[in-house]
């Protein structure tokens, strides 16, 4: 899938409505359409990102690229306070992806393990 028809970037652009949860420069938290827990917001980079890319460790881009994506991750989890009362993440490919703009599931607010035990 192109960038121009990325629903992802879509969102970042501001033209596909959204609920932001938490943004700096390079990344954007939103609340996931359909949530699998009472929060779950996905944590994405505002450049199209695209899995195959990022998942090719081979690449020079590869490391860097997940230290900056897992930083952000950790922020969101402290700004959401799931740090305090259990979060699980989620990152999807190879098929499992539905969108192939990079991104990590943020699941908490339950006393059971969101979305099934892993």
């Amino acid at each position: 899938m192109s960038e121009d028809k990325c629903l992802f970037c879509e969102i970042v652009a501001g033209r596909e409505p959204t609920k932001k949860v938490w943004e700096d420069k390079e990344f954007l938290a939103i609340e996931n359409k359909y949530p699998k827990a009472p929060v779950h917001v996905l944590v994405l980079p505002k450049g199209h990102a695209v899995k195959a890319v990022t998942s090719d460790c081979e690449s020079p881009l590869c490391g860097d690229f997940w230290s900056t994506m897992m930083e952000s991750v950790f922020k969101v989890v402290k700004y959401l306070k799931l740090d305090k009362t259990g979060y699980k993440l989620v990152n999807n490919g190879a098929g499992y992806n539905h969108f192939e703009h990079e991104h990590i599931h943020v699941l908490g607010g339950t006393k059971q393990e969101p979305a099934g035990q892993t």
